[in-house]
């Protein structure tokens, strides 16, 4: 076999299998601080419920938990990444700040229906990046309750739908 006919593919196959375990690390180290920081709500609200579990056994990519005004209390770099806007911006805002004019009013009359009820939901809807572009959303709200089955908090679980 001569020189130019000859390859040389195993350092390259050997960085692409290892750049795949160090992003499935990257998201695990995510999802573990996510996990641990709605411990610490978990703990100071006393919700009833598995986080790790419900964190663990579904796909998302963006975290919002609000309280029961609809105030956002915290969001995760998911968040950020899909819709542009910080923590800092979103904190204290409802989530209507990402709606807009392609956002179904029969969609956000059924998502008031559910909140008002209190139980967990899925639900789709449309809403706009911070530069304006518009996305279709995937959202499971899930009511947070505390051991005398009070909800005190909403968490959503998102993911962008790519059509």
């Amino acid at each position: 076999m001569n020189q130019k006919s000859r390859t040389l593919q195993g350092p390259l196959k050997c960085w692409d299998i290892y750049s795949m375990h160090l992003a499935q690390q990257a998201i695990n180290f995510d999802k573990e601080k996510e996990i641990e920081i709605l411990k610490t709500y978990q703990a100071k609200f006393d919700w009833f419920f598995d986080v790790e579990d419900l964190l663990t056994n579904n796909k998302f990519e963006a975290l919002v938990l609000t309280d029961l005004e609809q105030e956002i209390q915290w969001v995760n770099k998911g968040f950020t990444k899909i819709t542009g806007y910080s923590f800092k911006y979103a904190k204290g805002k409802k989530p209507n700040f990402l709606q807009g004019e392609n956002t179904s009013p029969e969609t956000l009359n059924n998502i008031r229906n559910y909140l008002k009820r209190g139980v967990h939901f899925k639900e789709s809807i449309v809403n706009y990046r911070k530069n304006g572009e518009m996305y279709h959303c995937s959202i499971e709200v899930y009511p947070l309750k505390d051991s005398n089955d009070i909800t005190t908090h909403l968490l959503a679980l998102e993911k962008e739908v790519r059509l």
